[in-house]
């Protein structure tokens, strides 16, 4: 009789180690972002300059996003990886340092964009896909921890956050995207939300 109890007490303890685990984050739609249907991600064009988010629906331990900044303008423009922001119930929340997300993904865990978003910009516009990015030992980045995009090339930068715990609605704010001639700062919004099932 005893035993009886720990047959509910698996099922629960099974249930709570799957709580969050098919977390699905999804953007909100607005008129000037288009939704990216294959990775359930979003894209912005201003200023010449064009932006993806995608939620990182493979990374279960923190909320991930992959940004890829596309430079179309006829200047090198230049972000910081650390003025990125995601605000969530009022907050603005700063990505984790690389080291301190790396430490939670674990050694195996290799940051790439998910492999349907060369399908998606296909079907956005194609002829991002021909835009080349730089290794990373070619990446030009300052000591302000500043990284430059050349005319007509992308990067992509990968954001992490510790905020699993909250099904909040998450507004990413890519700030600051600089023309380095033009002295312009372009800023990107992405909202996103938990999709109800």
């Amino acid at each position: 009789m005893k035993k009886l109890w720990a047959i509910p007490l698996i099922f629960l303890l099974a249930g709570c180690g799957s709580f969050g685990a098919g977390r699905s984050i999804v953007p909100v739609l607005s008129p000037e972002m288009t939704y990216l249907q294959h990775t359930k991600g979003a894209a912005m064009t201003k200023n010449n300059i064009s932006v993806v988010a995608v939620y990182l629906q493979d990374v279960k331990e923190l909320d991930g996003f992959g940004v890829m900044i596309v430079n179309e303008t006829p200047n090198w423009i230049s972000i910081q990886k650390e003025e990125c922001m995601l605000v969530q119930n009022g907050q603005a929340i700063k990505p984790l340092k690389d080291s301190k997300a790396l430490s939670r993904l674990g050694a195996g865990y290799k940051k790439k964009m998910p492999d349907e978003l060369t399908a998606d910009i296909y079907e956005w516009r194609r002829e991002v896909n021909l835009k080349s990015s730089r290794s990373i030992d070619t990446k030009v980045i300052d000591e302000d921890k500043k990284m430059s995009i050349i005319t007509g090339s992308r990067e992509s930068i990968f954001l992490y956050f510790s905020t699993q715990g909250s099904t909040a609605p998450m507004q990413l704010i890519i700030p600051n995207v600089y023309n380095e001639t033009t002295k312009e700062r372009t800023s990107f919004s992405f909202g996103f939300v938990l999709e109800k099932k």
